[in-house]
């Protein structure tokens, strides 16, 4: 298990900005398309395309829900609220689907956004069918990160299996089941 404290994590839960309803919607609904590439720590490597359906950004009231429970009840009580929270989207590979429960975007740089999902499920397991392999229990979300530019085109990370837990520098730290990060190495917005 690889702990990472990423950039994501203030869009994620306690540092979001603080954006008007109208602001929050302003990109959705929208797709994307995002090729990914999965390195194993044993040399092993994978690349698949996934699909990032936005139908709506998480409203404020649902986004306050979830921080609340991670600071109060730590993971347990995260995964319930994020598993009450509505779904706004979905992100798909193939012929699997999983629920988008958390979407938010927020500016980046001079002509950005940061967009960041969480499905309340693992998506799958990077290395999880060594003979080796580490237990999955407890790697119960998947998270995405996305920058993108005022196009929609632009890159980013995926953990397809974590645990969020109170800590780090940012108050949230995430623990990635692969050992090395998933890249976004070019994630483009669906033209409608």
């Amino acid at each position: 298990m690889r702990p990472r404290t990423a950039l994501i994590l203030p869009a994620l839960l306690l540092l979001a900005l603080p954006l008007t309803e109208a602001k929050q919607s302003a990109g959705a609904p929208e797709t994307f398309t995002a090729n990914i590439q999965a390195l194993g720590a044993k040399g092993g490597a994978a690349a698949a395309t996934i699909e990032i359906d936005i139908r709506r950004y998480t409203p404020d009231a649902d986004r306050t829900a979830v921080e609340a429970a991670l600071k109060q009840g730590g993971y347990p009580a995260f995964l319930t609220a994020l598993r009450k929270a509505p779904e706004v989207g979905s992100v798909s590979m193939a012929d699997k689907k999983w629920a988008i429960r958390w979407a938010r975007e927020q500016p980046s740089g001079k002509y950005g956004r940061r967009i960041v999902v969480v499905t309340d499920q693992p998506m799958f397991f990077v290395g999880g069918g060594a003979a080796d392999a580490k237990p999955r229990a407890g790697y119960e979300v998947a998270v995405i990160e996305m920058t993108v530019d005022t196009v929609g085109l632009g890159k980013g990370t995926m953990t397809a299996a974590a645990r969020v837990k109170p800590g780090g520098t940012s108050g949230v730290q995430i623990d990635d089941y692969a050992e090395k990060p998933i890249q976004l190495v070019t994630v483009s917005k669906k033209l409608k």
